[in-house]
């Protein structure tokens, strides 16, 4: 839920605690400077009733309410880029133009989930991931194919992950992991029911949790070690198709994939150049841009 939600909806604030409520949803961006004494001030209150309020809403104190506040904000304002996500294309458009958009969506989105990652997160999700003994992917819906890639490319370079498309079979994978393994949990809305439930799996037995979902505080995102965000311009039912969050997953499974790879740079490569020359050498083609030979090496 986003923070501005989430001041909307609560629903047992002080009158007080409300009247500040709505002057920090007025005030918005212009927030940027302000102490909790200018907004006491401002709305005849204490900065002690200002402090209250923003634990109420999760946050340790007002400095950090409003670091977090005005991100999503400039986030929120950057909503829409060159295409709109959910209706990329329109029925009389030409067969160019569709595919002209569809190529400038896959850019917007590509730069927005960029501008989404922090060093220290994708650090330790890195970290997480190179440090487990098995990862155990968990994703729902038409995002398993990214996670089925993803899986994939580590086991080509030796790494021991999971995944299965059996929600029931999840939940009791979840059941077996242990402490030094770890979940990846992909959910666009954090609000997914069997991601909910493996989280609170893990919790349980002390498994760590990277989730990949959506921008703003969610069930999951609160329960995670760490987080990575999708791209999150996408409605979750009014839209032609997942384009915008198949692209983010993608880019972020891969992104973590290289990481780990370079990593052990020059053991993972002797690794994947081994087993794929062994598994995968019935592979051929005529073009040398498919299937370089070892002279062309």
């Amino acid at each position: 839920m986003l923070i501005i939600d989430k001041i909307k909806k609560y629903d047992s604030l002080s009158d007080s605690e409300q009247k500040i409520a709505e002057f920090l949803i007025s005030l918005g961006e212009r927030m940027e400077g302000k102490s909790t004494r200018w907004i006491a001030e401002k709305t005849f209150s204490s900065p002690a009733t200002i402090i209250r309020l923003c634990k109420k809403l999760g946050f340790s104190g007002f400095d950090s309410f409003k670091v977090q506040y005005i991100k999503e904000l400039k986030y929120i304002e950057k909503q829409y880029g060159k295409i709109n996500v959910n209706f990329p294309f329109e029925k009389n458009d030409s067969m160019m133009s569709v595919s002209n958009k569809i190529g400038s969506l896959y850019h917007d989105t590509i730069d927005d989930t960029l501008s989404l990652l922090s060093h220290d997160d994708t650090a330790q999700a890195k970290r997480m991931i190179c440090d487990a003994n098995a990862i155990y992917l968990y994703s729902f819906g038409t995002a398993l194919n990214q996670a089925e890639s993803f899986k994939e490319k580590m086991m080509k370079i030796g790494k021991r992950v999971f995944l299965s498309s059996n929600l029931n079979y999840q939940l009791y994978e979840a059941s077996c992991m242990k402490e030094n393994d770890l979940a990846i949990i992909i959910s666009y809305s954090g609000e997914t029911e069997n991601a909910l439930k493996i989280a609170d799996i893990c919790k349980q037995n002390a498994v760590s949790i990277l989730s990949i979902t959506s921008v703003g505080e969610n069930s999951l995102s609160t329960q995670s070690d760490a987080i990575l965000y999708i791209s999150s311009k996408e409605n979750l039912l009014h839209n032609i198709a997942d384009y915008s969050i198949h692209v983010s997953v993608n880019l972020l499974l891969d992104i973590l994939y290289s990481l780990v790879f370079q990593e052990d740079f020059d053991s993972h490569l002797q690794h994947k150049q081994y087993y794929t020359g062994i598994l995968e050498n019935k592979r051929k083609s005529s073009n040398s841009l498919l299937f370089e030979t070892d002279e062309t090496l």
